[in-house]
């Protein structure tokens, strides 16, 4: 007879201490699959394509630059409805089955013709893939393995993307140089084919005792809300407002940050080093942020984020000197860096495991819907008046109201204690207070 041996909840939380843990192997996996994914190389690379197409096929910046809006879009509309298959079937198989079809994707843009078409059906292609390949499908998998560490575990994953932002952009420079844009887009695709689809099929399993869902499998394997009564409480609203907002604020500066500054009269070099000010504070609040999410409530972690963001934004804004530019950048980016670990981990507490990708991919949703209207309306209010600050003034406003909602955050109902003893009845005994 085999004696098999089930660790208790306290000893499993326990192990997420030591190194040994193997959920931190997979939150390393997890990262190199962001980092190999769409938030990355397409995000990161796209840029530097925008001249080389247009010297190969007479396109405008704004027929190119549309290619980029056409997935941007694609990922904020499929991001829900892929999320509720990262609910329903193993993430494993699906992001590594979406990170090849991202590769292949990226591959087919060393194809193009001069018909715009192509580019356009492309760019939805790969939006469409690419939403399995960012944070969503990942963040699915590390909800499962952590709950003393999950905002440091998180964090890790999420930084996937901030390190894509310094390796991207030099190798694309590089490669452009080197071997030409049609064999850069060969060389970039050779990343999620190579790297992140074969690693994340390897590595990245989710916990055996998260019991992800299999198609034969009933959703009350799963510790949790349904879908359909987390979007009736007031936190997923009170979620979903923090991060428009620092969406709004942060995209809508980042879009027109030096020509904004420029006005001002700070020079070029001072504006490049202010947008790398902001890009390192970003990585830093991924990290720090994360990890003080799991010793602080992340209600104060969220109206922190929000005031920093909101308050370096609009110091940003009417900054005249770098000297003022550069400490109001970095303070932005501390507090805007926070929103990808801020997202999944808020939504893991308050709603549990069961419609985990589905709520997120609502609320990604609404942060991309965001992040395209804002880059519109601050370039349309400048035409308009010639001035950027009228438009950050109220953004950041927005920003420090919604930091001031969150003190109506109610307490987690989907803490370690909560999802390991209400078991028996998950969906009566967690049911959050505010639930309508």
């Amino acid at each position: 007879m085999t004696l098999t041996v089930t660790p208790t909840p306290s000893a499993i939380r326990a192990a997420e201490t030591h190194a040994s843990y193997p959920g931190w192997r997979v939150a390393a996996v997890c990262h190199i699959g962001v980092l190999t994914g769409f938030a990355t190389v397409f995000i990161y690379s796209f840029s530097f394509m925008i001249q080389p197409l247009q010297h190969a096929f007479g396109w405008n910046s704004e027929q190119v630059a549309r290619a980029f809006s056409l997935a941007a879009i694609s990922v904020a509309i499929g991001s829900p409805f892929i999320g509720k298959l990262f609910d329903r079937f193993d993430p494993r198989k699906l992001i590594a089955g979406f990170m090849a079809a991202f590769g292949l994707g990226i591959a087919a843009l060393s194809l193009l013709t001069p018909h715009l078409f192509q580019l356009y059906a492309n760019a939805v292609f790969i939006g469409i893939a690419g939403t399995g390949t960012y944070q969503l499908g990942y963040a699915r998998i590390i909800a499962g393995w952590f709950e003393r560490k999950l905002g440091a575990a998180l964090s890790i994953v999420v930084a996937g993307s901030g390190f894509g932002s310094f390796l991207i952009p030099p190798l694309v420079q590089h490669l452009l140089a080197t071997y030409g844009w049609r064999n850069t887009y060969l060389i970039l695709a050779a990343l999620p084919l190579l790297i992140g689809a074969p690693l994340t099929l390897a590595f990245a399993r989710s916990s055996p005792s998260s019991h992800p869902h299999q198609p034969t499998q009933t959703s009350d394997a799963v510790v949790g809300l349904r879908w359909s009564e987390a979007v009736a409480t007031i936190s997923f609203w009170l979620l979903a407002l923090g991060v428009c907002a620092l969406s709004l604020t942060e995209n809508g500066a980042l879009a027109h940050l030096a020509p904004m500054l420029s006005d001002h009269g700070i020079r070029s070099r001072e504006i490049a080093y202010t947008a790398s000010l902001l890009g390192i504070a970003s990585l830093a609040g991924r990290f720090t942020l994360g990890w003080l999410l799991d010793y602080l409530k992340g209600a104060h972690i969220a109206i922190a984020s929000l005031l920093a963001a909101g308050c370096g934004m609009f110091l940003l804004a009417h900054a005249r000197t770098f000297a003022a530019a550069g400490p109001a950048a970095f303070l932005a980016g501390l507090g805007g860096g926070c929103e990808l670990d801020l997202i999944p981990y808020m939504l893991r507490r308050y709603f549990g495991l069961r419609a985990f990708s589905s709520l997120y991919g609502l609320v990604y949703s609404a942060y991309a819907v965001a992040g395209a209207v804002a880059p519109l309306v601050v370039g349309h209010v400048y035409d308009t008046t010639g001035t950027y600050t009228r438009t950050f003034n109220i953004f950041c406003a927005v920003t420090v109201l919604a930091a001031i909602a969150m003190f109506a955050l109610p307490a987690y109902r989907f803490t370690a204690h909560a999802v390991f003893t209400d078991e028996s009845d998950p969906t009566l005994a967690a049911l959050p207070a505010d639930n309508i």
